[in-house]
């Protein structure tokens, strides 16, 4: 009898993906800029990152479609996680340790992602197929944050940074033979920062010489 498998695409470790996820709200002169504005959005980027299959897709997509309000709380899970993770790399760019608090809550993610996998056979006795036995978006919102507790505890937790520019705030992972990046990239927010200290030495030169 053939098998088949309708098993969520596995996706490749990578200690980027929270990073991915935590500048999918992103700012514009300091004005937020929402990639995710809802469950459409959600499910095209979790799919778009390896975390759920086309059909996983299709059928959550069907499936929200008929339900505004677990929709909406589904929506809120993900942009939850989003914020604790923008909340640790704000405290870890700033030299500070997690708090307690955080780490629970991460902790809690992570334990609601937990599932396993079951052999099933159709009526018929004809086909087999292996399905997930656990949420689909429980489990894609866990893989995100395990790619977080991987970092913690395999890398270096003090080069994740919160971009310096307080317009823009993206995080990212500074990976600078110095370990010393304060802006996300230099030729942007690093060069707007030049900028921004040359004018005001300028004026402040301007209000010396006024004085005098």
């Amino acid at each position: 009898m053939p098998i088949s498998s309708d098993l969520i695409i596995e996706p490749p470790r990578s200690d980027d993906l929270f990073v991915d996820f935590a500048n999918t709200l992103a700012y514009e002169r300091g004005e937020p800029v929402e990639h995710l504005p809802d469950i459409e959005a959600l499910l095209a980027w979790l799919r778009d990152h390896g975390l759920i299959s086309d059909r996983a897709r299709a059928a959550e997509g069907q499936r929200l479609a008929h339900d505004a309000a677990e929709a909406g709380r589904r929506l809120e899970r993900f942009r939850y996680l989003r914020a604790l993770l923008a909340a640790v790399a704000m405290r870890l760019s700033e030299a500070e340790r997690p708090t307690r608090d955080q780490i629970r809550q991460l902790n809690h993610v992570l334990r609601h992602g937990l599932h396993y996998h079951q052999l099933q056979v159709d009526a018929d006795d004809a086909r087999y197929s292996v399905a997930q036995v656990g949420d689909r978006l429980d489990q894609a919102r866990a893989t995100i944050a395990g790619s977080f507790a991987s970092f913690l505890s395999e890398d270096d937790p003090t080069r994740l940074r919160v971009c310096a520019n307080g317009g823009c705030r993206e995080v990212f992972v500074d990976r600078s033979p110095t370990g010393r990046r304060r802006w996300c990239d230099m030729r942007t927010c690093g060069n707007q920062a030049k900028v921004a200290r040359h004018r005001a030495r300028a004026r402040a030169e301007s209000l010396a010489a006024a004085d005098r």
